[in-house]
């Protein structure tokens, strides 16, 4: 029996292997950037088997089993706490705050949200999967965030929203397909403008999250030269879709935000550590990024990001 546990492991341990390596591959296939997903806790399970291994004195695989694990960890970096880097703010300039959560359509505590985000206070409110159930709730903000852009969803999700403090232009919104991607133009004091996005695009392959990137490539490109997105993407920070995204807005992803989601409701700690960084935040030109903070659970399945910035 143990001679069949024994092959059962190492097999368990090649594919896990394979996952790696097709991860890698993602730009070729969007089947292979699912992979990619997986990479971090694929990477860590490799890990761990590698001294299992070790410890039964079996060399070669040992060492290739943690050589891959190495390299899964190393190229999936910038989606860990650890990668954070928080820039010093410029203190001749105001510090702006964007709020962002994923509401979960169901979430029990859809007031203890609203009270949150008024804690806050924040001049930009980014959410999606806002269901009908959230109307009387989300219309307690519209005082104090007058100004608002809506890209609905076919379904009882409710799409993407931004609301905003500041006024906003909305003579070149674009509302992606299936309420994949919202963009809208912030007006700030000085009369300049930003482009201000919140995404949301569905599941990776097999589900039609790729699909809809490749919908949003030439509306990404028109995004003007200072910008600040962030939403559910459905795609890890190290992610060929995440990269197609960014790169074709000419985008940089901030790294360090940790994982932000995870199946229940799980405290931040532990989602930041073990959960899926999916979540994200981009920005370029003009607008400089201080820190994205992972706050407590609100009842989603997401952790809310406030983004702090400057405008250069």
């Amino acid at each position: 029996m143990w001679v069949y546990l024994r092959r059962l492991f190492l097999l368990g341990v090649a594919g896990a292997i394979l996952v790696i390596f097709l991860g890698f591959l993602g730009r070729y296939h969007p089947a292979l950037d699912t992979f990619a997903h997986l990479r971090l806790h694929v990477s860590a399970g490799l890990f761990v088997c590698s001294f299992v291994l070790f410890a039964y004195r079996r060399k070669i695989p040992a060492l290739l089993t943690l050589l891959t694990s190495l390299t899964g960890f190393l190229y999936s970096f910038n989606g860990t706490p650890y990668a954070a880097k928080i820039q010093t703010a410029d203190h001749g300039k105001p510090v702006y705050q964007l709020f962002h959560l994923n509401l979960l359509w169901l979430n029990p505590k859809k007031q203890l949200v609203i009270d949150r985000i008024r804690e806050i206070n924040p001049e930009l409110i980014s959410i999606s999967e806002a269901s009908n159930q959230w109307e009387p709730f989300l219309s307690q903000l519209e005082s104090d965030w007058p100004h608002k852009a809506h890209c609905p969803e076919w379904h009882i999700r409710g799409g993407v929203t931004i609301y905003s403090k500041w006024k906003l232009d909305h003579s070149s919104d674009y509302c992606g397909v299936y309420g994949s991607f919202q963009k809208t133009f912030a007006v700030l004091e000085d009369g300049s403008k930003i482009t201000i996005g919140s995404a949301h695009p569905r599941w990776p392959w097999p589900a039609s999250g790729p699909e809809q990137i490749d919908t949003l490539l030439p509306e990404l490109e028109k995004i003007g030269p200072d910008a600040l997105i962030a939403g559910d993407f459905n795609a890890t920070t190290w992610s060929w879709s995440l990269y197609r995204f960014a790169t074709a807005g000419q985008l940089k992803i901030h790294a360090g935000i940790g994982g932000t989601w995870m199946f229940g409701a799980l405290p931040e700690p532990v989602v930041q550590v073990i959960g899926f960084p999916i979540d994200n935040v981009m920005s370029k030109g003009k607008v400089n990024i201080l820190s994205v903070e992972t706050l407590e659970e609100m009842g989603s399945d997401h952790l809310p990001l406030l983004v702090k910035f400057q405008i250069d």
